[in-house]
């Protein structure tokens, strides 16, 4: 079977995202791959998916996936018993009707927001469009016998200060959105498709030091509330988790030894078992 990948859009789940199926991969041995997502005329990895292991075929879903344009996913095998190897998905397209925020690495707190509304529908504020800086790190030193001084630098940051300031329109929503912004300062925001007017990309990891609620039409019995968010973006969070795997055998064997501890410990104190914690 040749190596193939395949996407579709899925609509349930706690946000609009892709379901991606990978096949043909080979058995015998793992293959070492990485998935990108091409979209925007740039090309990312799918988070967690960067030089990872599979075996023969898989499935995963992309929750941070752009919404409203077409989005293609690329598989890199970089090695396995079919050797090295470069497929594409044929394009596919996830509806949204509305922006997306959530915690980097938790997309079951994905919250729907919208922006200012406007004649053809909803936008970000068009503050959105100016003072976004992209910072670099310069040394400047001065050289004796010049009236120039030498500039070292590194390379230039993405955009920071991006003003990402959303509605919720919900007391549901405000509340779940109050929650996040208090349990994290990394988010991942997703602009609605309607929102051309960003300088950023439709998938954005971005950091959010500061935060402030404005409420809009209480005094009118409604549920519409303004958050101002300044935020910088940033790469996407990686993290490695280790796993310890028990067997029936090591259950059994920890059983067993469990009343041998009770006899050794009887009469002694904690400090004594810290210091000799096999008993004798």
């Amino acid at each position: 079977m040749a190596i193939a990948i395949t996407a579709a859009a899925l609509a349930g789940g706690p946000c609009p995202s892709t379901g991606i199926t990978i096949t043909g991969l080979g058995t015998g041995s793992a293959s070492v791959v990485s998935i990108w997502r091409n979209a925007d005329g740039g090309r990312e990895a799918v988070p967690g998916y960067r030089r990872v292991s599979m075996t023969d075929a898989s499935y995963l879903t992309d929750f941070y996936v752009h919404t409203g344009i077409p989005v293609t996913y690329e598989l890199e095998v970089i090695s396995g018993p079919s050797g090295a190897s470069r497929v594409t998905s044929a394009p596919v397209t996830v509806a949204s009707d509305t922006g997306w925020i959530m915690d980097a690495l938790l997309p079951d707190t994905a919250i729907p927001v919208t922006g200012k509304r406007v004649a053809n529908g909803f936008e970000l504020m068009a503050s959105s469009l100016k003072d976004l800086e992209y910072a670099a790190d310069v040394s400047i030193f001065t050289v004796m016998g010049s009236d120039k001084p030498l500039a070292l630098f590194g390379q230039r940051m993405a955009a920071r200060g991006v003003d990402t300031r959303i509605a919720t329109r919900s007391a549901e929503q405000n509340a779940k959105l109050a929650a996040l912004l208090k349990s994290t300062a990394q988010l991942h925001f997703r602009p609605a498709p309607g929102w051309s007017n960003l300088q950023f990309g439709g998938s954005q990891f971005i950091a959010n030091p500061s935060a402030r609620q404005l409420p809009v039409t209480p005094h009118w019995g409604g549920k519409l509330t303004w958050w101002d968010l300044k935020s910088d973006v940033v790469a996407a969070p990686a993290i490695r988790v280790l796993t310890a795997t028990f067997t029936y055998g090591d259950v059994a064997q920890l059983y067993s030894t469990y009343q041998k501890k009770q006899t050794a410990m009887a009469g002694k104190k904690y400090l004594d078992d810290l210091k000799n914690p096999l008993g004798g």
